[in-house]
């Protein structure tokens, strides 16, 4: 629910944030905004770990705080290093990017150090976020998230009616990031009998404990992340900042395709892992042909509607540059391998084989980075350089070995695997397209307004799905209401 909160807040905002901006102070902002999160690597370690840590100590109050106090110290420490990092590289920003204008240095400045508050902000909050999700607390979670990201928009389109600055912005990020590590606090304290911070508690076996779970965690989904914000960067220093905002925006829309694809793959994470530890490996079996089959229509079903209204979506709603269209495309393209294949990652961290997930994703991030490098030469324009090389390393690792390596460790059948798991929602993408085809020939664009056209088209592409690849569910879905209609006219 967060997620989808986030993608839509974020939506409105861009046309608001770059007609109030520009392209060129909306590039500079972006480049800080996205390009310099690193810490978030530890941040979501460690939150995972919490995470962790609270749901096998639930019943153990005194290991529980040991643990969360041990948590918070170090993402206290890290937090003061990344603001303290942060004023430092801000003196030199403007000498670094060749998209920071010289009209916006000083302005470019005062951003990168509140994109550092904001990280730091961020790292304190995940200790009792990650209590929370320990405990099941997902939906007291979400709502200090959803709640936070609500008032950030309004904090955001306020401030910026008064001073259109990316300041502004980035001001708005900070004040709200400070009431949600707070909220997040007092949520987890009020919800977690017992739940208490102190240095005293903390101990050398505890602490070597917490770093040791993170390790894995850190080397396998921070490399994704310092992949994105290295390929963000490397737009800011060869190109100007329109190439950053190209970039970014292109990103946003199969970025949020990818939150829901993560979103569901922790939902099959826990019965992954109760499974594999009963030994129940059939049932396993089947849980990654049905995920695949899930994810497969989260993924295609909305890709194919972006594909064919890119242009009237970010040029004509969201105000985007002409170009943003062609990269958007191109990194949509990126998001299709994790939607069929994907559903893998939990399953082998299930099992697992982590050394070798580690190994691929840090050997995908450099394989990125080196890609890009080579695309910024002047083989491409400098925005579809990054899309590229996140087309060629994710179809390489996701698409090809992350199911290879799959099928080998759960002994599956390639052919099983992709009769029961791929074959439907590869139809439905099939009938789907060549539908969209032939209402293009007999409604031509000129003849019905676009948003009519989107909602036909989005009917259309909706029932192949639902009659070829989710017909069992539907069925099951509307047997399931009637029999909750029936009991409740019964029982009027």
């Amino acid at each position: 629910m967060n997620t989808a909160v986030t993608g839509v807040v974020q939506l409105v905002l861009i046309p608001i944030t770059l007609r109030a901006l520009g392209e060129s102070g909306y590039g500079v902002w972006a480049l800080f905004a996205y390009g310099l999160s690193y810490p978030m690597i530890l941040e979501g370690a460690f939150a995972l770990s919490i995470n962790r840590f609270a749901a096998y100590y639930a019943n153990n109050q005194e290991q529980l705080n040991r643990y969360v106090s041990a948590s918070f110290v170090i993402l206290t420490g890290l937090a003061v290093l990344t603001a303290g990092a942060a004023i430092l590289v801000s003196f030199a920003v403007a000498d670094m990017f060749a998209a920071i204008p010289d009209e916006l240095a000083g302005p470019a400045q005062v951003t990168c150090i509140l994109v550092g508050l904001t990280l730091a902000l961020k790292m304190l909050e995940s200790t009792f976020s990650g209590a929370l999700k320990g405990f099941q607390y997902y939906t007291r979670c979400n709502g200090v998230v959803i709640w936070t990201t609500i008032l950030r928009a309004i904090l955001t389109v306020a401030l910026l009616c008064f001073w259109k600055s990316i300041i502004a912005v980035q001001l708005a990020f900070v004040i709200t990031g400070m009431m949600s590590a707070v909220l997040m606090f007092l949520v987890a304290r009020k919800s977690i009998p017992g739940l208490s911070v102190s240095v005293r508690l903390i101990d050398k076996d505890t602490m070597r404990e917490l770093w040791r779970y993170t390790s894995h965690s850190i080397a396998r989904s921070g490399s994704k992340i310092a992949m994105e914000n290295t390929l963000m960067l490397l737009v800011g220093w060869k190109g100007t900042a329109t190439d950053v905002a190209v970039y970014n925006i292109a990103f946003r829309l199969p970025g949020m395709i990818h939150g829901f694809l993560v979103g569901a793959q922790n939902v099959f994470l826990p019965a992954l892992t109760s499974l594999c530890a009963d030994g129940q490996i059939e049932k396993i079996k089947a849980i990654v042909k049905k995920g695949t089959q899930i994810c497969s229509v989260l993924t295609l079903l909305p890709s194919i509607l972006l594909f064919a209204f890119a242009e009237r979506i970010l040029v004509h709603w969201l105000g985007a540059p002409e170009q943003t269209v062609g990269v958007m495309r191109v990194v949509m393209l990126s998001v299709v391998p994790g939607g069929l294949f994907e559903i893998w990652l939990p399953a082998l961290v299930a099992m697992g084989h982590l050394r070798g997930l580690t190994v691929a994703a840090i050997a995908m991030a450099i394989s990125a980075i080196l890609m890009e490098l080579i695309l910024l030469s002047g083989l491409v324009p400098v925005p579809m350089a990054p899309a590229i090389a996140l087309v060629a390393v994710l179809w390489v690792k996701t698409g090809l070995w992350l199911p290879l390596y799959g099928l080998s460790k759960l002994e599956l059948r390639p052919y099983e695997y992709l009769r029961d798991g791929l074959l439907q929602p590869l139809i439905a993408t099939a009938v789907s397209i060549a539908a969209l085809l032939t209402i293009g020939r007999i409604l031509p664009e000129q003849s019905v307004h676009w948003l009519a056209r989107l909602v036909l088209l989005t009917v259309v592409v909706m029932a192949s799905f639902v009659a070829i690849s989710l017909q069992k569910e539907t069925a099951e879905l509307i047997v399931a209401i009637r029999r909750r209609f029936r009991s409740g006219v019964q029982q009027a």
